[in-house]
């Protein structure tokens, strides 16, 4: 399961021949264990009940009330994206740095195996959710506490008996995750039932595990109602106050439920995907890739309340608050609000699965439920129905555990839960199926090539023991070249998202033009440093370096096109840093804007235009007739799109001197927007694999 190591871990296979489970349960070992189980789940509910407490007061502080104070309003579209990079920046530093790994990545679902996290490993698995869930990442806390709750059973075991035998061991393990997240999810039995499914328990170990569980969970849950009626901090809770009502069942509804089965299957593929194929490049350095990763989780919630008018809160954490509010007011939103509700909490969740630390149950039900509001409209469905379809649907592709998402969509709706049983159970069999059908998402299953040295894997702490120079000896030049790609890659997404953003009207009215200014200066920083080292990768590519240990960085080589390429786009971005720079001054005169913003401005931008052209007629000399174009063609085509856009932006830019007003400031905005977009777009197939698959990078030289 995410963030433990599993206290929930099925024990030692029993005979059954030899085993007689009502002698077990008659004997003073098991009543005594009960017992302890009853005693448990009184103090670890309450620790779990003031995590929740505390997670969502620092919420509240951050995102609420700070900004009151400070801006004296609400908190504007912008506020997000600063605690998210610090999000990023602590979660990192908690993962690389404190006993354990923060829990198990979330990217790999609820899995079994290992045992519960010792005392010292807590620590980390407390301060790693922590942050994650207080400071925006799309993440629930469902794993966190799971991981807790098992630990502190363990650690119970362990001082009362030192030499416990380990069947006990896991009883009180999973006693404890049972307590912890006893009224999570809505019901004790619900938790009870997540983790049973989930660990793979069953048989004759169900009998004897269940019982100290469940009568865990049913004492926490009442230590949960206590603290809400003593403390009124909430009871964290998952529950509709307002639940639409139900239809009976119906062929059109059933035939929708295959339908939503099969998107929310390809949906939740896509999720996995992001998560697993962005942990190889979290391993390269984690704390400065969880940081901007943050930054991205950011960006995304912010372009959702600029673009929609609605909170960047729909977008950012686990969904269990902002859901009741959806479902309530689902009439009130429009189906382009939905889709772009459900595109941006996506990619923030598959981006969060990647590096931070949570459970997946939540996000998975918020992105079902505005799956199946944005499908309510279609002809013969109604909404219970289809919100039920979808959350079922979500959860079974996240999950991968069919029986929780049927209850977890059922029970949600309450009494009409039991009508839409039909269509839920569809949904949930079709999702199912497809998403074990479907290939493993992400590089090689999950494992990708800087795998067997990730920081939250196994023999991570032996991994940290090395040192710079003993890792540089351990990966050959291709691995060096691999890496130094995907850095490019992510430099270049950073920069060219934000370029486009600060194209944006919505976010220039929003933050102002001095903040605007600001965003274009950092992702022409962003693309400086791209830039410089993909000028480094075609330097080492020459033919000179490959006879040599070292090659100076200061070649002249014009006859190479990959260097070519790389040198005037490095020129270029170095253009584009010191006409950003200088927009960043107050009360230029017109005569001055000309000469220190646009003239550098339309420099970079002719730059970037040769550059890009030099790039693609490298890129089409490795082409071979009747076979289809290589990818790195098809990115030169992109960034030579992006570099026309940057041109035609730069020449609508032009200061009239007369007036001192810009040719046309619509056409230049719109210019950079598709630029920015185009260079996106080529940064993000840069990360494929097939692109930094050939001894000399393919994409040398080019814009992302």
């Amino acid at each position: 399961m995410p963030g433990l190591r599993e206290p929930a871990a099925p024990p030692p296979s029993i005979d059954p021949a030899s085993f007689d489970p009502a002698a077990v349960i008659r004997s003073r070992s098991y009543i005594a264990a009960l017992v302890l189980a009853a005693v448990l789940g009184v103090p670890i509910s309450a620790i779990a009940y003031g995590f929740l407490a505390l997670v969502a007061t620092i919420q509240r502080y951050v995102f609420d009330g700070l900004p009151n104070q400070v801006l004296g309003g609400p908190a504007p579209a912008w506020w997000p994206v600063p605690w998210l990079v610090l999000c990023g920046l602590l979660t990192a530093l908690t993962i690389r740095y404190l006993p354990g790994t923060g829990g198990h990545s979330p990217a790999f679902g609820f899995k079994t195996g290992g045992g519960p996290p010792n005392g010292r490993e807590l620590v980390g698995i407390v301060l790693a959710a922590l942050t994650t869930l207080s400071l925006g990442a799309v993440l629930g806390p469902e794993g966190p506490l799971i991981a807790i709750g098992g630990g502190l059973g363990a650690l119970a075991v362990h001082l009362v008996k030192k030499d416990a035998p380990p069947m006990a061991l896991t009883i009180m393990a999973s006693a404890g995750s049972f307590a912890a997240i006893s009224t999570l999810l809505g019901s004790p039995v619900l938790g009870a039932f997540l983790i049973m499914e989930a660990a793979g328990i069953g048989g004759m170990t169900l009998s004897l595990m269940a019982l100290p569980g469940l009568l865990a969970s049913g004492v926490g849950a009442l230590v949960f109602v206590g603290l809400d009626g003593w403390t009124g901090l909430g009871s964290f809770s998952l529950a509709l106050p307002v639940v639409p009502p139900a239809e009976p069942p119906t062929l059109a509804t059933l035939g929708w439920a295959v339908v939503m089965g099969a998107v929310g299957a390809l949906l939740g593929w896509l999720i996995r995907w992001v998560g697993l194929s962005l942990r190889p490049v979290v391993h390269l350095n984690r704390v400065l890739v969880t940081a901007a990763l943050g930054l991205l989780i950011g960006l995304t919630a912010m372009a959702y309340q600029l673009i929609s008018g609605r909170s960047f809160t729909q977008v950012l954490f686990s969904g269990q608050d902002a859901l009741p509010e959806l479902v309530e007011h689902a009439a009130d939103y429009s189906l382009g609000v939905l889709v772009l509700l459900i595109a941006c909490k996506t990619l923030a969740y598959g981006l969060s699965l990647s590096a931070f630390r949570g459970g997946p149950v939540f996000p998975s039900m918020f992105i079902g439920a505005a799956l199946g509001i944005a499908a309510s409209g279609l002809p013969g469905m109604n909404l219970a129905a289809a919100i039920g379809m979808g959350i079922g649907a979500m959860c079974a592709a996240m999950l991968r555990l069919p029986l929780t998402s049927t209850l977890l969509a059922t029970l949600l709706l309450g009494v009409d839960g039991v009508a839409v049983t039909p269509q839920v159970v569809v949904a949930v069999a079709v999702s199912f199926v497809i998403t074990n059908v479907l290939p493993a998402p992400g590089p090689g299953s999950g494992q990708g090539p800087t795998a067997s040295v990730a920081p939250d894997d196994a023999g991570s702490v032996q991994h940290r023991a090395h040192t710079k120079a003993d890792h540089a000896t351990e990966i050959s030049s291709a691995d060096r070249s691999t890496v130094r790609g995907r850095w490019i890659a992510w430099l270049f997404i950073i920069g060219s998202s934000l370029f486009a953003l600060g194209a944006l009207p919505l976010y220039a009215e929003a933050v102002g033009l001095r903040w605007c200014a600001a965003t274009f200066f950092v992702g022409s920083l962003f693309f400086t440093c791209a830039a410089f080292l993909q000028y480094r990768e075609a330097v080492d590519a020459l033919p000179a370096a490959r006879a040599t240990r070292r090659q100076s960085f200061w070649v002249w080589a014009p006859r190479n096109l990959g260097w070519l390429a790389g040198a005037v786009q490095l020129a270029g971005t170095l253009w584009f840093n010191w006409s950003t720079g200088n927009a960043l001054r107050d009360n230029l005169s017109a005569a001055l804007t000309e000469q220190r913003v646009w003239r550098p401005d339309a420099l970079g931008s002719v730059a970037f235009l040769v550059s890009s052209g030099v790039a693609l007629r490298d890129a089409g000399r490795g082409a071979i007739a009747g076979l289809p174009r290589p990818r790195t063609w098809k990115i030169g085509v992109i960034n030579v799109a992006g570099s026309v856009a940057f041109g035609i932006s730069a020449v609508a830019a032009f200061v009239i001197p007369s007036s001192g007003e810009v040719w046309n400031a619509e056409l230049s905005n719109l210019g950079t927007l598709v630029g920015g977009l185009c260079f996106l777009t080529g940064a993000i197939l840069m990360l494929s694999p097939e692109s930094t698959d050939a001894s000399v990078p393919a994409h040398r030289g080019a814009h992302p």
